[in-house]
């Protein structure tokens, strides 16, 4: 989003109002660019500005100029490692209602509802990782045929079978059960001699 191409207030007004129709927690978890990438802090506060002004004339609520310098501060400290859409949709869920009603307006209000908001984009983003693992976990099997896997795996199994190399330790273990084998048979033969 960007409010800086728009000069008069009324355009910046409108291009909000079409912003806010649209615009959806989720899409701005997928889509939209951190507010730190946007360009210089202070020309992104300027379009900060232009959103608190927007909330302030769509709900009839007022803010010094002063305040409403130190809430953009506030607020880009505060979503710096979100969106400039994440920052639209916090005032519009607040003049919705959804986080209370708006008795006043003043920054211990909108911070608190900052805190709400990032704790709701927070659960959402939650939701779409869990949805993405879920598309993603591969299907599990209990066993397969040889021929079943793939010809790279094939290939492996069949290099590990034709590998010349045994350990030295493991020869050693081989020739000594080999051995142990033997002499039972001969023991098992010269018992069951003695039976009969």
């Amino acid at each position: 989003m960007t409010l800086q191409q728009c000069t008069e207030i009324k355009q910046v007004f409108n291009t909000l109002v079409k912003l806010e129709q649209n615009l959806t927690v989720t899409d701005s978890i997928k889509k939209s660019p951190l507010i730190v990438t946007q360009g210089s802090k202070v020309d992104v506060i300027k379009q900060i500005i232009r959103v608190i002004e927007f909330f302030l004339e769509v709900t009839g609520k007022e803010l010094e100029g002063y305040q409403i310098q130190i809430l953009a501060g506030d607020l880009y400290e505060k979503f710096k490692t979100d969106s400039l859409d994440d920052l639209v949709l916090m005032f519009k869920m607040a003049r919705q209602g959804e986080f209370g009603k708006v008795y006043k307006f003043d920054t211990f209000s909108i911070m608190e509802w900052a805190d709400k908001y990032l704790d709701y984009k927070s659960a959402t983003r939650e939701k779409l990782i869990t949805q993405r693992r879920k598309v993603k976990k591969p299907e599990t099997t209990n066993g397969k045929y040889f021929h079943e896997l793939p010809q790279e795996l094939q290939e492996k199994f069949n290099a590990i079978g034709k590998s010349a190399f045994v350990p030295r330790k493991a020869r050693e273990l081989l020739s000594t059960e080999k051995m142990h084998r033997d002499l039972q048979k001969e023991i098992d033969k010269k018992e069951k001699k003695k039976k009969k």
